[in-house]
């Protein structure tokens, strides 16, 4: 078989760039396009074989900051590929505060018309880009942990890592 002649132009369908970091909660592969955050995995992508775009070394940095408690916002340029709703709800995650936390009935209450809080689950439910896009910030209009792309043990721990649960709440007798 023939090989294919090398040229400059791109691959339609390359892998995406992809960093690995080491966390609390285990690995986390952050993916990018090379100037925007596309996914942030719990579960192992495709590591491209390239030098890393500047975006994904910030993003490490800044996911370490972040683990370390010695930063509590991201300021990364992410990707948002969604419905018109889904990119609402992503918007308004970002507001929820370092530390604080807020519901889905709060959330589906701001968008107002016909957003019910399940709406606002599913869009947090689909967030391609979770810690970054702090989805682990909302919980039950009851104050429950209800689903998380990473486990609710990781909803937990992230809660308890900024101050939102107190440990003590969740220590067994």
């Amino acid at each position: 078989m023939p090989s294919r002649p090398k040229t400059s132009e791109p691959e339609l369908f390359a892998p995406l760039h992809v960093v690995v970091v080491e966390s609390p909660v285990g690995k986390l592969w952050v993916e990018s396009d090379g100037a925007l955050i596309t996914r942030l995995s719990f579960e192992a992508l495709h590591v491209r074989q390239a030098k890393l775009p500047p975006v994904l070394e910030q993003a490490h940095r800044q996911l370490d900051a972040y683990f370390e408690r010695r930063s509590r916002k991201f300021e990364l340029p992410v990707q948002r590929l969604g419905s018109r709703f889904q990119q609402l709800v992503w918007a308004m995650l970002e507001d929820i505060p370092y530390g604080s936390a807020s519901t889905y009935q709060a959330l589906a209450d701001r968008i107002g018309g016909k957003a019910i809080a399940r709406t606002v689950g599913n869009a947090c439910g689909s967030n391609p880009i979770p810690i970054i896009v702090p989805c682990h910030r909302v919980l039950s209009s009851e104050g429950l942990l209800t689903g998380y792309i990473g486990g609710i043990w990781r909803k937990k721990w992230l809660l308890e890592h900024e101050g939102v649960l107190g440990k003590e709440l969740f220590d067994e007798a």
